[in-house]
């Protein structure tokens, strides 16, 4: 009868470990805002992309990245001009899914500059997403900076 007990108990405790490891697990599905963006090079040096996107087109930072179910994923920069407008909207062709850490983005827009990315993710608690994309893990993408990575890091929006 003890050994029931003791047996109860640690199916309960393990039981109660599965539930809340499902329940905290991250979930890329919501709206995000674009917070930083770092570029590191071959050699070694970084440089803050997003900082240098915001001093050019401030609006930027009112852009929304929407990841939906079903692996679709929009964008919207209702503060931006109609040409930024234009060009940010390339997303709602895009499909996603996540494999383990590895976010894999396939656009089926022909004039896509990249067709097909391969992003490492991580989350630092419920809020923030980061994204790290490593130029060798993706082959054919052009490369004109000569980077190693770049590093985008998310912020999510509205919960």
């Amino acid at each position: 009868m003890k050994n029931y007990k003791i047996i109860r108990i640690v199916l309960l405790s393990i039981l109660f470990a599965c539930t809340a490891t499902i329940s905290s697990a991250q979930s890329i599905i919501g709206s995000w805002k674009k917070t930083d963006e770092m570029l590191v090079k071959e050699n070694g040096e970084t440089k803050n992309t997003y900082k240098t996107m915001l001093k050019n087109m401030p609006c930027f930072a009112t852009i929304v990245y929407s990841v939906l179910a079903g692996g679709k994923m929009d964008e919207t920069a209702k503060d931006c001009a109609a040409p930024v407008q234009k060009l940010v909207g390339d997303l709602k062709n895009a499909r996603w899914k996540v494999t383990g850490n590895k976010l894999i983005i396939d656009v089926a827009d022909k004039n896509a500059l990249v067709k097909h990315a391969v992003y490492q993710i991580d989350f630092n608690g419920h809020n923030e997403m980061i994204w790290t994309f490593i130029y060798a893990d993706n082959p054919g993408t052009p490369n004109v900076t000569r980077a190693k990575k770049m590093q985008t890091t998310y912020v999510r929006i509205g919960s």
